[in-house]
Parts: structure tokens; C-alpha cells; sequence
């Protein structure tokens, strides 16, 4: 047992003094974190299991001395939220205070709390979603839920535009954030759609991905592909070497003057010839043909590579 009266004490004949304890001061910013060993009445006339785990904070007391039943676990600092930050709680205890396991809550900003024992922060505390004119963010449904008159259904898909805050609801999970690709007319990008597996390219607008779209990789033969990286160079007149092709954007290539390009189209299957100088945009199912001459002496096949 403990003796907590102040002032001196004499041990009886038959009582050993195990030790002495110091109390813990409480602040509004720590929390003490207590289990207990076994079942018993705390000083605070609360019946306690075995195995139990509960806070004392400052408005319980602003020391505490652990009794013999108490084990001190540590000490818990208090989680602040700002009016532009959220988190989510996992395993959030109940008005019994009792860890309701595999739930998830949401807590807004502004807010004070310390995490009950069993409590844990998913992915920590996070800023507000603030989406400018041109972003958006891409939403999937975790759950059946009713989103204001619409009902949302288990794995559906769908975006927010801004400009807007926004704070995903628990049953909501956010993918990604995306923005507007801008594009000249000469400029474009692949894009796939989910729902039917077709791929076309946009080419001179400002295009924001729909919920069921996305990028779509364009790839190319390793010697096209330095051809391409060559003839860019060229063009631009710079020492750029060895600089890699977005593949999300359009395949494009400058014909030379009094030159030709062949193209062949896989899907159509029809082949079709450029002449220069023109600019060439391929298409998703399109590739260029690609011209092996023969050459040195004595002669050897496929000594020269070109597109055009």
C-alpha cells in the first residue's frame, strides 16, 4: 500500500518500506498514460480491470502518484489541430472508452485532444485540401454513402473541381490530385479511357483528365527512339543530349525539306507518306517506318538508320 499523508512517518515493527515515489505534475499539454495490474478502486473512486489503460490529465488531478496497482506506461503529449488541418483517428474509443477496433473517425481543426489508449493517427495530422482553378482532385468511394442528393456507391469514382477546400469524409478515399494539361497546337498527349480500353490523343486545348481516364505510355523501338532524340537536338540547336521523351505526349517529328516520312497505322493497317516540311503527330496506333540502307565496302546491309 502506499502512505500519501504529508508529514513524517514510522515504519511499524512489522512493516518494510519498499521505497519512495514521486509524483508526476500534470501539465495542459501531457497526459499521464496508466494500466493496471490487476482489478482494484483508484484514488479517483473508478473501478478498475486488469489490463485496463486510461489517461489522467490535468482536470483530474494536477499530480499523480501511481498507486501499487499502476503501471506507468509514459507520458502522452496533447495532438493541437489548426482551423486548416484534419486527421484521422484509428480504432477511436467509445462513451465507454473502450477502443472500438477497425472504425475510423475524422477530427477537424480547430481542436485540442489527447489520443486515448488504442488510439492511433492514420497517416498523421494533414493540411486542408486547397484546390486552385485549374486542379481538381480524383475521389473513390470506400463505402456505400450518401453524398449530399447523391448516393454514392462501393468503388465509384468521381473528381472535385476547384477553386475549393476540400476534406475527404472517412468513407471517401483521395488518389490523386490532378491539373489541367495545357497544350499548343502542335502539342499533345495520349489518353486512355478505362471504361472501353480506347486510346486517343488531345491535341491543342487545355484538357483535364475525366474520372475514368487516364495517361497512356506511348512506347517506341530503342532506335526510333534515339532517332527521335537526335533529330530533337537538331532542332533546337542545343548540346541537350540524352534527354528522355515524355511518353505520355504526343510523338512528334519535323520532316526535312525535300525529304519523306512513312507512317504505318497498325490499327487501320494502311501506311501513309509525309513529305517536307511538315510536322508529324502520331497517332496512338500509328509508327514510323523505319528506312535501313546499305552501305561501306565492301557493302554491308543496314549500315545507315533513318526515319526519313
Amino acid at each position: 500500500w502506499i502512505i500519501r499523508e504529508s508529514g513524517a512517518y514510522l515504519p511499524n515493527v512489522d512493516e518494510e518500506v519498499v521505497g519512495t515515489i514521486s509524483a508526476h505534475v500534470l501539465t495542459p499539454s501531457t497526459a499521464l498514460h496508466i494500466r493496471a495490474t490487476q482489478t482494484f478502486v483508484d484514488v479517483f473512486e473508478k473501478q478498475r480491470k486488469a489490463g485496463d489503460e486510461w489517461l489522467v490529465t490535468i482536470d483530474d488531478s494536477e499530480t499523480h502518484l501511481p498507486d501499487v496497482n499502476e503501471q506507468v506506461v509514459g507520458v502522452v503529449k496533447i495532438t493541437t489541430l489548426t482551423n486548416r488541418q484534419f486527421c484521422y483517428i484509428l480504432d477511436p474509443c467509445g462513451k465507454d472508452n473502450k477502443p472500438q477496433l477497425g472504425r475510423r473517425e475524422l477530427r477537424v481543426g480547430e481542436a485540442s485532444f489527447f489520443l486515448q489508449p488504442g488510439e492511433r493517427l492514420e497517416a498523421g495530422i494533414q493540411n486542408v485540401n486547397v484546390l486552385g482553378e485549374d486542379e481538381a482532385l480524383l475521389l473513390r468511394a470506400r463505402m456505400n454513402y450518401k453524398d449530399g442528393e447523391e448516393e454514392r456507391k462501393a468503388g465509384d469514382k468521381w473528381m472535385v473541381y476547384g477553386p475549393a477546400d476540400y476534406i475527404p469524409p472517412i468513407e471517401v478515399e483521395v488518389i490523386e490530385r490532378r491539373r489541367c494539361i495545357p497544350l499548343d497546337e502542335n502539342e499533345g498527349i495520349y489518353v486512355r479511357d478505362n471504361t472501353t480500353g480506347k486510346v486517343h490523343s488531345i491535341i491543342g486545348q487545355t484538357y483535364m483528365l475525366k474520372p475514368h481516364e487516364e495517361l497512356w505510355e506511348k512506347h517506341l523501338p530503342q532506335t526510333i527512339e534515339d532517332l527521335l532524340s537526335k533529330a530533337a537536338t537538331r532542332d533546337r540547336k542545343d548540346s541537350s543530349v540524352g534527354r528522355q521523351r515524355d511518353k505520355h505526349r504526343v510523338v512528334t517529328y519535323r520532316v526535312p525539306h525535300n525529304a519523306a516520312v512513312q507512317i504505318y497505322d497498325f490499327k487501320e493497317r494502311k501506311s501513309r507518306v509525309i513529305y517536307g516540311p511538315e510536322l508529324v503527330l502520331l497517332a496512338p496506333d500509328e509508327q514510323f517506318t523505319l528506312m535501313e540502307l546499305s552501305g561501306d565496302v565492301p557493302k554491308k546491309p543496314a549500315q545507315t538508320r533513318a526515319l526519313a
